[in-house]
């Protein structure tokens, strides 16, 4: 691929087409002229989307030459792999419109074509060039693009997909204490070098090379590299990232937690790491670069967003901007809290669920710690339990069509020993996933991320009651996610950069939320699920919506009766501070937010092997 402007080869033609295949908003008798089966179709493949930032030339430009291939996934009925070349100008080999199969296709391409093409596959495995200085820095990069088209509205023999970039760009400011830079500077980044790309979704998985230091390419400014990488998290190169080597010295820069308004090197976009060579030759920030610290986000300013898949019509917000009109009630009149408002009762706000609603809140029958005195399991400790069921509860519903082709294919129990939970919910029964984990494992503290991943591969980590439960149960998803961790834990150590962009993160990229809330008082945690957020005018997070599952009898009315709705959901607000503990919930000071779990639908995974179902709106 030449480091030519495409905008000069392409541009032009799909205006032109443009204007011929359109038809005249005056002409009211023009007919509509549908392709024949037999007709070819010209592919068109133009450059990236401005607001792309991984670029193949410096300049961000490049254009297709001869003997170029261009692979091409056409998902419909059937699904299948081709590889164009261009060859006098034109791709080949050329489609006609009976290739495309019937119905809605989805058009996915992806360059450059590997030599290793496993048509059987959905994934790209790229790789990244550790010599970027030359050649290597356009060859790292991966373009992609998908197209959805319906056959019957498709007009005219012309198809164009415009390419965007798989990959991350980095570019590296380096400015001296005293205006100027040694002669003898070199640079390098650590960057996974080999991962995957789903080519349907235009998603990067996780990296499976190894971290190799690469040398970027010098730009024409003094001090300015550019380097492409692979998409990935910034906490895997905590480790020592930048390499900066002057005068026989070697001095190293650490990942930070968050760079501008991400922890993560994300596909297609670029960041910008302004770093300062100090005289002795040690590294630091730029003080005057903005873009290392937390910024406000207007993006998210004022907002209340929830968990993807959460919100319905009847599902309310909580009215922030008239919050007298939450009424409040007493705390032993449970039998007449509202449904479908919010409400107060001794300075808490709370909403009951209903049926209908898409969030969770699975308690547990004995949440205080050696009280047996209630009906039901022994589960003081497992609140990690709780939490997992909830967002797995999510986490099948959200995946329905694509657990139903699983059942189809796979089968839906196949553990005799332990039938697969449903996901159903409701106020009047138990939660089936929750009774799973609680007569499979042990009453004692866990983890929420450990669970979730245990209850779908398999993978070890859960306190199980013996050693029967792992010979009689290797997890109900194994046989497309082994090995797949669907659920994450961030590790600790937040503070307000780290807290935001990890629930930003979970909401942009449809994941669920859990979180551990540390207690002060006592060297305690407990393990909650988050629904949704609120947002101040800075875009800041400034309260939670959240279930606890201690909390089902925390209206039990003492010599009455319990028939009321034990299910709600509990707006806190959200404080920052200073010191070892910065997430504070609520307005004490002992309950600091010591960790978050988030869960990932993985939909690559899903998509890979069940290319039919198309979940890119849903």
């Amino acid at each position: 691929m030449k480091t030519k402007l495409i905008r000069d080869k392409y541009l032009l033609p799909v205006i032109c087409a443009a204007a011929l295949l359109l038809p005249s908003g005056c002409s009211k008798d023009a007919e509509y002229t549908a392709m024949q089966e037999n007709q070819y179709i010209d592919m068109v493949f133009t450059e990236a989307a401005p607001d792309t930032k991984a670029e193949t030339g410096e300049d961000g430009s490049g254009t297709f030459s001869e003997g170029d291939r261009v692979g091409l996934y056409i998902y419909g009925n059937p699904t299948r792999h081709m590889v164009l070349t261009m060859t006098d100008g034109q791709w080949t080999p050329r489609l006609k419109k009976s290739d495309l199969g019937t119905g809605t296709v989805r058009l996915s391409a992806y360059y450059p074509v590997s030599g290793d093409v496993q048509p059987e596959t959905n994934t790209h495995k790229h790789k990244v060039d550790t010599d970027q200085s030359g050649e290597g820095y356009g060859d790292s990069d991966l373009l992609w693009c998908h197209r959805d088209i319906d056959q019957e509205d498709l007009a005219g023999n012309r198809i164009e997909m415009q390419f965007r970039h798989g990959m991350h760009r980095l570019l590296i400011n380096i400015s001296g204490t005293d205006g100027s830079l040694p002669q003898d500077l070199t640079v390098k980044v650590i960057n996974n070098t080999e991962g995957s790309f789903s080519l349907y979704e235009g998603i990067a998985n996780d990296p499976s090379g190894t971290l190799e230091r690469i040398s970027p390419r010098k730009l024409a400014d003094e001090g300015k590299y550019a380097a492409v990488l692979f998409p990935g998290e910034l906490k895997e190169y905590s480790d020592g990232w930048v390499e900066i080597t002057s005068g026989g010295r070697t001095s190293t820069y650490r990942a930070p937690e968050t760079i501008g308004k991400s922890r993560s090197l994300e596909s297609g976009k670029e960041t910008v790491l302004n770093l300062l060579l100090k005289a002795d030759g040690d590294i630091g920030t730029d003080p005057d670069d903005p873009g290392t610290g937390l910024e406000p986000d207007p993006e998210y300013a004022g907002k209340t967003c929830w968990i993807y898949g959460i919100k319905t019509p009847d599902t309310p917000d909580y009215p922030r901007d008239n919050e007298e009109s939450v009424p409040e009630f007493e705390f032993l009149t449970p039998e007449k809290f509202p449904s479908g408002i919010w409400f107060n009762v001794s300075s808490t706000i709370y909403l009951n669920w209903q049926e209908g609603f898409l969030w969770y809140d699975c308690d547990k029958d004995n949440p205080e710690e050696g009280d047996g005195s209630r009906p039901g399991y022994q589960d003081s400790d497992m609140c990690w339990a709780a939490t997992a069921s909830n967002l797995l509860h999510w986490w099948m519903t959200m995946n329905r069509p694509y657990i139903d082709a699983y059942d189809k294919k796979y089968g839906s129990d196949p553990w005799p020993e332990y039938p697969r939970p449903s996901p159903a919910f409701s106020d009047e029964k138990s939660s089936e996933i929750f009774d799973f984990f609680r007569e499979t494992c042990r009453n004692r503290g866990g983890s929420a991320t450990a669970g979730i991943n245990w209850f779908i591969n398999a993978t070890p980590g859960i306190p199980a009651t013996d050693d029967s439960v792992y010979d009689n149960f290797g997890g109900y998803f194994t046989d497309i996610f082994k090995g797949i961790p669907v659920a994450t834990s961030y590790g600790g150590g937040l503070d307000k950069a780290s807290f935001n962009m990890t629930v930003k993160t979970a909401l942009e990229k449809r994941q669920g939320l859990g979180f551990i809330r540390s207690n002060l008082n006592r060297p305690s945690t407990h393990v909650m699920t988050i629904w949704g957020a609120e947002f101040d005018d800075q875009g800041y997070v400034s309260a939670i919506y959240y279930v606890d599952n201690n909390d089902h009898y925390q209206f039990e009315v003492t010599g009455g009766g319990n028939n009321f709705q034990h299910h709600r959901l509990i707006r806190q607000i959200i404080r920052y501070r200073e010191g070892i503990w910065k997430i504070l919930l609520g307005n004490s000071d002992i309950y600091p937010i010591a960790d978050l779990v988030t869960v990932d639908l993985r939909r690559d995974v899903w998509q890979t092997e069940f290319p039919e179902i198309d979940m890119t709106d849903k």
